[in-house]
């Protein structure tokens, strides 16, 4: 008599299959994870930057006075135009004004003896520090 094999796979056939599909379906989630995480951090990095251009446009006219007024402040992003700034929730703009010598900005001096601020901005997104920039503002 002649032995037919049957045709099919076997039970260790399927298994090695089902388990070989749940660990590619398990890496490609987890770097489908990843990669959102740094596509919403890179977001967040490019909304910072773009509320501190802002804000420095928003507060390019600003007399030394005003400037001095906004030290130790803490704002919503804007736009130059004084609009809300689209997709800024979360964000916080914390504003430093130091009044520097004329001639050296690196001397720290009291506020009544220039007309040179240093103005420093820290973005925050959700509490986090995001981004942070400083400029050199005068008026002569």
């Amino acid at each position: 008599m002649k032995k037919t094999r049957n045709s099919g796979f076997t039970l260790i056939e399927v298994s090695i299959a089902v388990v070989l599909i749940v660990i590619v379906s398990t890496s490609a989630i987890a770097s489908l994870r990843i990669g959102m995480k740094v596509m919403h951090g890179t977001e967040v990095s490019a909304n910072a930057a773009i509320a501190i251009r802002e804000f420095r446009e928003y507060t390019y006219k600003d007399s030394i006075d005003s400037l001095d007024l906004r030290n130790a402040q803490s704002y919503s992003p804007v736009l130059g135009d004084g609009s809300v700034m689209p997709n800024s929730t979360g964000f916080i703009l914390n504003v430093t004004v130091t009044a520097v010598d004329d001639y050296d900005p690196t001397v720290v001096v009291a506020s009544n003896e220039s007309r040179t601020r240093v103005v420093g901005i820290e973005a925050t997104y959700n509490g986090a520090k995001i981004l942070e920039a400083v400029w050199l503002s005068a008026e002569h």
